[in-house]
């Protein structure tokens, strides 16, 4: 049987030895040990070493490609079955022999030569190398690559076609100078690839496209030239980096939606090169190839202490919700410590608000351990709802026997003065009186007192009791008022009272109320009186503020600068806020003495005045029926609060729960926003309490739970948001 030998010649010029530029000199190129043609039989008969070859003997010369022209003409070569199907380790030949004898005469170059030969040579190759590759890409178009997936040498072309193409294609060349054309045609510089002779059915294998091709082809018994797809070295450790990227790229990105190309694109442009015509709409991601994504319960990966505290930033609302999750994030969010901090959050004043030396804020419960703060929170979200609903119980207090000019209290205990020159001293959850700090043989404790019948209108109370105890034995004291307590202030350790006989009384409240000392100095009764942690500050209608040692009770220093009455003082500080019958509330500082700002009403006198515990703002209301807010930094007027019809006699802020309350001669007592509005309309009038007592509302205090109030009709009206619910006495410090 006899196979053709054409049918291993390749159909493309990418397996012919390309046009090459002769050398600079017209002189053959030297054979290196790394070619394919430099061959045992090459080597000297002299100089014989024992060597194995895989490759049989060429018989041609290695410039000479003139063969392939010649093979035109006469025609192919058909090769025998048994050639073809020769062992290839019988081929196997091993030269020996004596070596050519070295000749150890020879003369030696100069450096200067070998320096400029091997220049040469360095150039020359670098010239053959670049134009190699540039004449390669520019004579390589897309009809002439061939396409992998299809065989390059079809079996049907015979051989005349096949030589005839390869002849045209290595002739094939762009215009040459005559340099060119006299230059001879070199092989190439780098190592053509030897095969063996394969059966048939590795022959028909050959015409596929292989990048790893391990036969030759043969023409006339004479090894073709074959230049490899990939010249370089390394190219399978490439591809094989080159997938790895790819498949880690493919596993790190999210992946792209499999492209599904409409029919009606793909008959009209038959493109599947570039995107033109390719439709992304409405195609969906594959599920099968979404990254995989590690989700963990936080309950059981983090710590208990780093998980409660991480719950402690949710809302109330956001913690009951969380608790449904699953029983361990349910006990996570009833954890005591993590309702500490939101109770806390919402309801403890802020660092820069607080007093210092102030007694503990009120409706914060007892710092005590196992305390349930999460009942805390409900309780105190309660009475806030009753506060804005305006629900309210009213509790009045009997005892005083003529008007009540002063209130102040706590949790525990209420204090009030009255016009009938006593103190008396309540119990704040039983309302009964404990106490009377009152002059012997009082006479105007013999009156008798009648108290009209009260007629709440707008918010009504949905509960009402009259709370009468009995009268409590008077003690002998060694100091006690003569005329009427207008005014007092108390803390943790002592009371002050002022009174219409020119003097302010100290009493100490953790010695039973014993009194300390008396202050003498004002000309006038004392109309208000105020306490820190060292002063003691009286105001008075001879128009002048003192300031006393609260220890020793010296008088330190006399403020003058008002032209009327100083009906009310407030201290924060090196700071203090005066409010004047003369149309003025002034800003003090107490270390100098000295006035440093003024803040003016429409009209008429101010009654009272509220310091915010911050120095910013001052509250000042009087004859004018409104009540100012003024900036303490620049004098200017924030706002003005109107809705009482008469004199507006006091004031209170609390700043821990943003509201203000005002008590007036027109018989009512109003809570407003602190922070904002005007009026009933703008939302800055919250609770309008009217009615609730029978005559002038004198002063009034509150908290968190309770208004308390003072009336010229000989009672104390306490109005509790609280009362009657469940657990309130939790809250209480």
């Amino acid at each position: 049987m006899l196979v053709r030998a054409d049918i291993m010649q390749p159909d493309s010029s990418a397996y012919l030895a390309p046009s090459r530029r002769a050398s600079l000199l017209q002189k053959r190129r030297p054979v290196t040990s790394g070619s394919p043609y430099a061959t045992i039989a090459s080597l000297p008969s002299e100089r014989r070493r024992e060597r194995l070859s895989y490759h049989p003997p060429p018989t041609y010369q290695h410039n000479d490609w003139d063969f392939l022209r010649r093979a035109d003409e006469t025609g192919p070569v058909f090769v025998s079955e048994e050639q073809m199907y020769t062992d290839p380790f019988a081929q196997f030949q091993i030269v020996s022999g004596p070596q050519p004898p070295v000749n150890q005469h020879a003369r030696r170059p100069s450096s200067l030569a070998d320096s400029i030969r091997n220049g040469l040579t360095n150039v020359r190759s670098l010239g053959r190398r670049m134009s190699l590759s540039m004449r390669n890409k520019s004579r390589t178009t897309a009809e002439e690559k061939p396409e992998l997936s299809e065989p390059r040498y079809p079996n049907g072309k015979d051989t005349e076609t096949v030589l005839r193409r390869s002849d045209s294609v290595a002739l094939q060349s762009r215009p040459r100078s005559m340099m060119q054309t006299l230059r001879s045609r070199r092989r190439p510089s780098m190592p053509i690839l030897r095969f063996y002779n394969a059966p048939e059915s590795e022959l028909q294998d050959v015409a596929k496209p292989s990048y790893h091709r391990d036969r030759p082809s043969y023409y006339r018994g004479v090894t073709l030239p074959q230049r490899p797809d990939y010249p370089a070295g390394g190219a399978g450790a490439r591809a094989s980096a080159a997938a790895q990227n790819e498949a880690l790229h493919h596993a790190r990105a999210t992946p792209l939606p499999p492209y599904r190309p409409r029919s009606d694109s793909y008959e009209e442009y038959r493109d599947s090169e570039s995107g033109i015509g390719i439709v992304l709409d409405g195609l969906e991601r594959s599920e099968s190839r979404t990254p995989h994504v590690v989700r963990h319960d936080p309950a059981n990966v983090l710590a208990p202490e780093l998980l409660e505290h991480v719950f402690s930033f949710l809302d109330a609302m956001s913690l009951v919700e969380s608790a449904l999750v699953s029983k361990k994030w349910r006990d996570f969010c009833q954890s005591q410590a993590v309702w500490r901090k939101v109770f806390y959050r919402e309801y403890a004043p802020t660092r820069s608000s607080r007093i210092l030396g102030a007694p503990r804020t009120a409706g914060l419960g007892k710092n005590v351990a196992g305390q349930d703060y999460r009942r805390l929170y409900a309780v105190r979200k309660l009475i806030d709802k009753r506060w804005a609903n305006g629900e309210a119980a009213a509790i009045y207090l009997n005892g005083h026997k003529d008007s009540v000019y002063c209130v102040q209290f706590d949790e525990d205990k209420i204090i009030t003065g009255s016009r009938d020159n006593t103190i008396r001293v309540w119990d704040a959850r039983t309302y009964q009186c404990l106490r009377k700090l009152a002059p012997p043989n009082n006479q105007r404790e013999q009156h008798r007192v009648v108290r009209p019948d009260v007629e709440p209108s707008g918010v009504i109370p949905f509960f009402k009791m009259d709370a009468s105890s009995m009268e409590p034995r008077s003690r002998q004291l060694p100091m006690w008022h003569q005329a009427s307590v207008l005014c007092l202030q108390y803390d943790n350790e002592i009371l002050v009272t002022g009174s219409s006989d020119f003097t302010a009384i100290v009493w100490s409240i953790k010695d039973n109320y014993e009194p300390m000392f008396r202050l003498t100095g004002h000309r006038a009764g004392v109309l208000d009186v105020c306490i820190d942690a060292t002063r003691i500050i009286t105001c008075s209608k001879d128009s002048t503020i003192k300031i006393w040692n609260r220890f020793t009770g010296t008088l330190i220093k006399t403020l003058s600068g008002h032209r009327g009455p100083v009906n009310a003082v407030q201290v924060r500080g090196n700071l203090l806020a005066s409010a004047s019958g003369d149309t003025m509330a002034k800003l003090w500082r107490l270390d100098t003495g000295m006035c440093i700002k003024e803040f003016h009403s429409k009209e008429r006198g101010l009654a009272c005045v509220e310091f915010s515990e911050d120095g910013r703002t001052i509250f000042a209301g009087g004859n004018d029926h409104v009540i100012y807010e003024y900036d303490t930094t620049n004098g200017n007027v924030r706002r003005e609060l109107t809705g009482h019809k008469e004199l507006v006699r006091s004031l209170h802020l609390d700043t821990a729960n943003g509201r203000i309350i005002s008590g007036s001669y027109d018989h009512s007592v109003k809570i407003w926003d602190s922070k904002s509005g005007t009026s009933q309309e703008d939302g800055g009038l919250k609770i309008n309490l009217e009615g609730w007592t029978s005559s002038w509302m004198l002063a009034a205090k509150s908290n968190y739970r309770k208004i308390a109030c003072a009336s010229q009709d000989g009672r104390v009206v306490i109005v509790d948001f609280g009362f009657g619910i469940t657990g309130v006495d939790l809250v209480e410090a």
